[in-house]
């Protein structure tokens, strides 16, 4: 293969690719020597290819169609960046370029009004002319001359346009002999000829007038246009404008207001393609031709003409978008613009592209608003997807080394779902979104809590996922491993460390009585086990009376077959065990003969609350993953509610009954808790099933799950609720404990759930946001794994944040110890004889004031 003879080598084609094809058609010549020689293609290789013989060359003469493949290349290798050549005769061709052509073929003796097929595999990827049109007179005709491929053109799969193509004209190349003494080359370029010598030909290059600083120029409002896209694209144009900002691939320009057009529906600033060394705030004066690039309109710079700084200007218009905003952003694009007080919806690319997204406030999974399909969630999931706004960085890097908007990120200082930012800069249009480029650090206002902020009571009860917490195994030689096939969690000892150190924070800051916990190691309650190591380090952290233990099952058994289990820790100083824990399995499913769904059994404890001698019983789940698969799933036909509320929900459903039928045991006390990760958003049927459900209400009777033991393996309806009240409601509305990067939206997926008997000592609850929020790569693995240099991010802090992926909540109530009256005899709670009697009642009614004043 020879070095290319034509205008790649100028500069002019850079970053040939192709459509269809690794090989490209970019040249064809009928020369002007005796006979009509040199004939030749050029073709270029886009990428390595092994084997050339799967491609061959056809010509199609005097519009009479094809003449199939009457070339075909051997079997050998071509490298990407190399030409190739195919001539028609080798003596004519070496004579006029002074090397020889790489093939020779009668089947390139062409004419300039004869077409050109490049076939691969015997199928046309590349065409030049018309195969069924006779060329001479046409707009592709260059008889005794040359065709050249216009730059960035591709293969074009057998639909040829001319305008892609640049064209010497008939006759360009009569009286000459060599390339070097044609009057119009072919092609202009750079190439070592056989005897190594070098020949260079100069390309003609327009010339343009740029023009005094000032001078006349095209209006960017005029370049932009009020429509979507511009009406210029090809055209080239001088325009003079303020640098408004810079990225990696270029920079934005945007007029002064003394040039504005006065026009709300035409922007004044434009994205220039190309670099230079002028500053931001000076005025540019450059040349460029009018593109768009997936919906944004760009001006590319021409490198031929150099642009010229016109001085500094401070008359740019910046405008505001206030949140939530109505104003089209096409309107404005290139444009400075600017948001205040933007609440910040999505980190999910923060770290991955340098990107955030903000809005009017975080955006709610609508099946944690209301119903689904009913009219609330509707207007839920508009919401989730209005007024949305993307804040980026200056490159397009994956995990840049430093986000340029906020080069402070920390553990310590970090952006999270739910913190206010304030940012200005050029709005730049990609991947379908609109995007602030800011020109300078953003302002963030934290949402973090350094402690939950709830009332306090004589009784806390929280519940919190752990995100796998599994410390390791112990193997033959006594040390302890992660590598084993049950491990869900940390995969060395400096991951487990950061994990549990995170973990024992959060649950000392959470500073529950009774925590409940999701997703530890299901490896029993022995002395190497997860759930003691994890009380043996929470231990360590505190004073004698503030210490916890944990609850096993009465013959030390593990809950359930998962990996990862449940589990309950408490105050020994607080609340006191009564009777064995109790494992409520939860229903099989039979998908098909060979599978088999499972869910997690309940572990179910009574306690006794030491101050008031009260008696309350805690369940504590995990009910099935929305990711898994159920036999409903697998379903011909799937309803749209089930859809929404992701897999295996009815599945869900059928084990809310069979919890809430175990806790109608009558020997059960009357004060009971539903506490733990139901993978069910607050609206959704299993929470609706165990709180507050009828079928009118809600507009669609909710179901069990089919292929169960339960009601002989049909899905039955369900016809009534459990009466149950979620804390999360009446507590903290507006708070949430999951943040699901699928769709950018918060929710809850953890809850606690309250008979009417404790809700009426109930006082307070609250999310504890120290989770959710947070960026994802500040998970234990995640930092390890792409920040863990302590120079850099100090992305392996200790501390309560980030210590899983799912919030704790909390609640508190106030237990009272019954009171004897004056006669000695026990007095019930709600009592009101004597005169503590009437303390007791005024203190309740003013805490069944507080909680409606709080809703």
């Amino acid at each position: 293969m020879k070095t290319s003879l034509s205008l790649l080598t100028a500069g002019i084609l850079s970053a040939f690719s192709a459509n269809a094809s690794d090989l490209v058609i970019t040249g064809v010549i009928d020369g002007p020597l005796s006979g009509g020689v040199p004939k030749a293609v050029e073709l270029y290789v886009v990428n390595d290819i092994a084997d050339l013989s799967v491609y061959g060359l056809g010509s199609a003469n005097n519009g009479g169609g094809t003449d199939g493949e009457e070339f075909t290349f051997p079997a050998q290798s071509a490298s990407a960046g190399s030409y190739i050549y195919v001539a028609s005769e080798t003596e004519g061709f070496t004579a006029f370029f002074g090397n020889a052509p790489d093939f020779e073929s009668s089947a390139m003796g062409i004419n300039g009004d004869d077409a050109v097929e490049l076939f691969e595999n015997e199928v046309v990827v590349d065409t030049f002319g018309d195969i069924n049109v006779d060329g001479s007179g046409e707009t592709w005709d260059y008889a005794d001359g040359w065709a050249y491929r216009v730059s960035g053109q591709t293969a074009n799969s057998g639909t040829f346009t001319a305008s892609n193509w640049t064209f010497s004209g008939t006759d360009a190349l009569d009286g000459a002999d060599t390339n070097v003494g044609a009057a119009t080359p072919f092609p202009a370029g750079t190439f070592t000829t056989e005897g190594g010598g070098e020949v260079i030909v100069e390309p003609e290059v327009p010339t343009v007038e740029l023009g005094e600083c000032s001078a006349e120029a095209t209006l960017i409002s005029a370049i932009q246009g009020s429509d979507a896209s511009s009406a210029e694209v090809g055209n080239s144009h001088i325009v003079e404008a303020v640098i408004t900002g810079k990225r990696a691939d270029g920079f934005f320009i945007q007029e002064e207001s003394a040039d504005s057009d006065g026009d709300d529906t035409t922007s004044e600033g434009i994205f220039v393609d190309g670099s230079t060394d002028i500053e931001v705030g000076s005025v540019i004066r450059l040349y460029g031709e009018v593109g768009e690039n997936y919906g944004l309109t760009t001006l590319a710079m021409d490198a031929d003409v150099t642009p010229a700084d016109c001085g500094t200007s401070e008359d740019v218009v910046v405008t505001e978008v206030t949140m939530p905003y109505t104003l089209d952003l096409e309107t404005v694009e290139g444009m400075l613009v600017s948001v205040t007080d933007a609440t910040v919806t999505s980190t999910n690319d923060l770290w991955r592209y340098g990107e955030i997204v903000v809005s009017d406030a975080i955006k709610r999974q609508p099946s944690d608003v209301a119903a689904p399909l009913s009219e609330a969630y509707l207007e839920a999931e508009a919401e989730a997807e209005a007024s949305l706004l993307t804040i980026e960085d200056d490159n397009s890097s994956s995990y840049p080394d430093l986000v340029s908007f906020f080069p402070t990120f920390s553990y310590a200082n970090p952006i999270r779902i739910g913190d206010t930012v304030s940012a200005s800069g050029p709005l730049n249009y990609s991947f379908g979104t609109y995007r602030i480029n800011p020109t300078e650090v953003i302002t963030v206002t934290s949402s973090r809590e350094a402690s939950p902020v709830i009332t306090e009571g004589n009784l806390s009860v929280a519940t919190f996922n752990v995100l796998n917490y599994f410390n390791g195994e112990v193997d033959e030689n006594g040390d302890v491993t992660f590598d084993y096939d049950a491990n869900r969690g940390a995969d060395d000892e400096t991951a487990f460390e950061l994990q549990q150190g995170r973990i024992v924070e959060a649950i000392v800051g959470l500073n529950a009585d009774v925590v409940g916990l999701m997703e530890i190691e299901n490896d029993g309650f022995g002395e190497d086990s997860a759930i003691q190591a994890l009380v043996t380090a929470i231990n360590a952290e505190l004073g004698e009376t503030e210490q916890y233990s944990f609850v096993s099952t009465a013959d030390g058994t593990i809950v359930g077959t998962d990996a990862i289990t449940v589990g309950l820790l408490y105050r020994a100083s607080v609340v006191t065990p009564s009777g064995d824990a109790q494992v409520v399995a939860m229903p099989e499913q039979q998908i098909d003969e060979d599978s088999l769904a499972r869910m997690r059994p309940a572990l179910v404890q009574t306690f006794v609350h030491t101050e008031s001698e009260k008696s309350f019983v805690v369940a504590v789940n995990h009910f099935k993953s929305k990711g898994s698969e159920c036999a409903e799933d697998l379903a011909e036909e799937t309803s749209e509610i089930d859809t929404i509320q992701g897999s295996c929900n009815a599945f869900r459903v059928s084990a809310a009954i069979t919890l809430g039928d175990a806790l109608s045991d009558e020997s059960l006390p009357e004060r009971k808790l539903i506490l733990g990760d139901l993978n069910a958003y607050s609206a959704e049927d299993p929470v609706a099933v165990l709180t507050d459900y009828s079928a009118e209400e809600r507009g669609y009777t909710i179901k069990t799950a089919i292929n169960t033991g339960m009601d002989e393996g049909a899905s039955v309806e369900v016809e009534s609720n459990y009466g149950y009240v979620n804390l999360a409601e009446e507590f903290d509305a507006d708070g949430f404990s999951y943040w699901f990067y699928g769709t950018e939206q918060v929710g809850s997926l953890d809850h606690v759930l309250a008979s009417q008997a404790l809700l009426d000592d109930a006082i307070d609850g609250a999310h504890w946001n120290i989770n959710s929020p947070e960026a994802y790569q500040l998970q234990y693995d995640q930092a390890l794994r792409y920040y863990a240099d302590e120079d850099g991010y100090a992305f392996t802090d200790v501390g309560a944040y980030r210590s899983s992926d799912h919030d704790p909540f909390i609640a508190t109530f106030s237990l009272e110890a019954d009171v004897e009256d004056v006669e000695g005899d026990d007095t019930a709670d709600n009592d009101s004889g004597g005169s503590m009697g009437y303390i007791l009642a005024f203190m309740a009614a003013m805490l069944t004031f507080r909680r409606r004043i709080k809703k």
